[in-house]
């Protein structure tokens, strides 16, 4: 892995708690685009309530999982900001800090992506970075929306992304485990065995502090 790179992509959500699925699609992206990763959880995502981890906690699930994955890290500006955590306000911020020229990516997966035209300001988000969405075999198509986004906006290889700093949005096919935090969640409630889709540091730290036990 090359440290000095410059071109850096995001990848948000509760991580509520992070999963195989999580890592395995920030270390695709990583190696494809010859990227850092940058996981940022969210404090109050406006489409749910809430989290049933602590920020604290799920920064400290977040930390363990990427301590042996140098291309990836983690940053709680959205916590610190506090409030619902919208994502163009976030990624204003990240393109303020690596400035105009830098490649910023953003990293949805298909759920997300489907869901993007109730997103705040979701029309903005390539004035900021590329967006790059993990999608599986068995996704649904796009609503009229997205397809007229994909008309003017999508490329077809990770190469072709790299001619400017935003603005093209890019499919990665089959990089999607099928596991979920809800998933996940739902097994240590049931008392089921979830340790193949969690980092073992994590599964070590959620038994500490008997996370997701309590209906």
């Amino acid at each position: 892995m090359n440290d000095g790179r410059l071109d850096l992509a995001i990848l948000g959500g509760t991580f509520d708690p992070v999963h195989a699925g999580h890592l395995q699609i920030a270390r695709v992206v990583s190696d494809l685009l010859s990227a850092k990763v940058c996981c940022v959880p969210s404090n109050i995502p406006p489409h749910k309530s809430s989290t049933m981890a602590t920020p604290e906690q799920r920064v400290a699930m977040l930390r363990l999982a990427v301590s042996e994955h140098p291309e990836l890290y983690v940053d709680d500006l959205e916590l610190k900001r506090g409030d619902r955590s919208f994502t163009l306000e976030t990624l204003q911020i990240f393109r303020r800090r690596v400035g105009p020229s830098p490649r910023l990516y953003f990293i949805l997966g298909m759920d997300a992506y489907l869901n993007l035209p109730s997103w705040l300001g979701w029309q903005q988000l390539l004035d900021y970075v590329h967006l790059v969405v993990c999608r599986r075999e068995t996704d649904q198509v796009s609503a009229p929306p997205l397809l007229a986004l994909e008309t003017s906006h999508q490329v077809e290889t990770a190469g072709m992304l790299k001619s400017k700093a935003h603005g093209g949005l890019f499919f990665v096919d089959n990089t999607a485990l099928p596991v979920s935090s809800t998933e996940i969640r739902k097994r240590i409630k049931n008392k089921d065995d979830p340790s193949a889709f969690l980092d073992p540091g994590v599964y070590a730290y959620i038994l500490q502090e008997q996370l997701y036990a309590a209906s």
